[in-house]
């Protein structure tokens, strides 16, 4: 069909769904080559080969070519990612699905070969298995600058500290230090691909669980997470383990959804033997659950079977490590602040409170705030009753924390929120996701590009704004409009 005086063909809706598949792979395409041209060839591990504590502030100090490469190449995919996205919305076709499986692999593939250049992280993880492996030391207790011989040891940033993890990953991670052995390479795959094998499989339980509650959001739900490119270069590429505990709070989500109750509650404490997060869930998770169960008997034997079994979970992935509460570790980086409102907040308190005061009182209203929104979002879930109002909920409380209450802010976090966010409908909370997926990064960008390689040394106050500003500075602006405008449509 023709139409106007110009003899422009009518698209049709229906054609444009049947051929969204190959726009899609052509933006696919795209975002690709962009990863291998901006980040890939210039940082990938056999063009650096393995120097120590290699990071992007290192390899481009006095670079403003690079610099700006690096920040129009993680600009550029966060826009080809929002055109992917709005591909994804609505019926998802089987050749939808394939090009959207092609890309996520063959993105993923190019970069599990990027050095580490955000986070010496990964290496943190070996040294910590190797620790418990072959040099019969505790990752709870002692700190890898005991093992100064190790072949790891160069690579480490955090010597002096112990493990700030759960149980639970340091035996993966001690496992995975005895399959790859003293193959730096091999162990530095093994590392990787670990987390991209929890990638993975966090995608398949997005899927799982929208296509038990919103079958026609899938497809949008995957797009949303798995090719959103903080996501990528974190994982594949700078080998993060956020997405260990991110998998098991979706297969809780997965399991509450399904009415497995005591699996539920079981994934969140697995979850949170990786990292702590996964415990601020637990009130909401058990709003759902207790409701859902119409006497005080069941209720009752309910709670006494999985506290049970949650319990003897902890006890034995502890086990190999107790030497006391100690192995617990749960006030030791409460005093770390960096690049969040907290962190403002200490900064400006310290010339008066002291540091030590003023870290404690900012790290005990902080936690006092997180408990409130979480007790508050119980409430809320209690009322409701449904695995979908946890799922906001959970997402709420994620986002609060991250975005007013966390004290060392790191850009990897996001990770958390935007798998969960994925699993809702188009709103304000998965906005909020997505865009703190793309400011994070300017943290590192406003510490490395500017901050390290000024010559100007700001006041730790000062250094503070700018980091938190640069980092949350469009969330702050955008949750204060969100308040704005209801409040004004509650007042009109």
């Amino acid at each position: 069909m023709m139409i106007n005086s110009f003899n422009i063909p009518r698209i049709t809706t229906l054609q444009l769904i049947a051929h969204r598949h190959i726009l899609f792979l052509a933006l696919g395409g795209l975002s690709a080559a962009i990863y291998l041209i901006g980040w890939l060839l210039p940082y990938n591990i056999f063009t650096l080969g393995f120097e120590p504590l290699l990071d992007i502030n290192k390899l481009t100090r006095h670079q403003p070519l690079s610099q700006a490469t690096f920040v129009f190449t993680y600009t550029a995919l966060f826009a080809l990612y929002y055109l992917a996205w709005r591909l994804c919305r609505g019926r998802a076709s089987r050749s939808m699905w394939i090009a959207v499986i092609v890309v996520i692999v063959v993105i993923n593939f190019l970069m599990l070969f990027l050095f580490p250049i955000g986070a010496a992280d990964i290496f943190d993880n070996i040294i910590r298995g190797r620790m418990a492996i072959y040099h019969g030391l505790n990752p709870f207790y002692d700190v890898p600058h005991a093992i100064q011989s190790d072949p790891f040891y160069p690579y480490v940033a955090w010597v002096y500290y112990p493990s700030a993890y759960g149980a639970l990953w340091e035996l993966l991670a001690s496992g995975l230090a005895w399959m790859a052995g003293d193959n730096f390479l091999a162990t530095f795959f093994v590392f990787k691909l670990l987390n991209l094998a929890f990638y993975f499989s966090s995608i398949l339980t997005i899927v799982a669980i929208l296509n038990h509650l919103a079958p026609s959001r899938a497809l949008q739900g995957v797009c949303f997470f798995a090719l959103n490119p903080l996501v990528i270069y974190e994982i594949a590429g700078n080998g993060h383990n956020d997405i260990v505990m991110a998998f098991f709070i979706l297969l809780a989500i997965y399991c509450l959804a399904r009415r497995q109750f005591t699996l539920s509650l079981l994934a969140l404490t697995a979850g949170a033997m990786i990292k702590f997060i996964p415990a601020l869930l637990v009130p909401i998770f058990l709003a759902v659950m207790l409701r859902s169960l119409p006497t005080g008997k069941e209720r009752w034997l309910f709670l006494s079977r999985s506290l049970f079994i949650c319990a003897a979970l902890v006890i034995v992935l502890y086990a190999p490590f107790w030497r006391g509460g100690d192995v617990l570790g749960i006030y030791r980086r409460s005093s770390l602040f960096t690049a969040s409102l907290p962190s403002l907040a200490q900064a400006y308190l310290e010339s008066f409170l002291g540091k030590h005061w003023s870290q404690q009182a900012v790290s005990w209203a902080a936690l006092a705030l997180t408990l409130t929104v979480v007790l508050m979002q119980t409430r809320r879930v209690w009322l409701a009753a449904s695995s979908e109002a946890a799922i906001r909920s959970s997402t709420f409380v994620l986002l609060f924390y991250l975005i007013f209450s966390c004290l060392w802010f790191q850009q990897w976090y996001v990770i958390w929120t935007l798998a969960l966010a994925a699993l809702l409908p188009e709103g304000v909370m998965g906005r909020i996701a997505a865009l703190i997926t793309y400011t994070a990064p300017w943290k590192m960008i406003a510490f490395d590009f500017f901050l390290e390689s000024s010559d100007v040394f700001l006041p730790r106050l000062l250094r503070e704004l700018w980091l938190s500003i640069s980092t949350f500075g469009m969330a702050w602006f955008y949750v204060l409009y969100i308040v704005w405008r209801r409040w004004k449509e509650t007042h009109a």
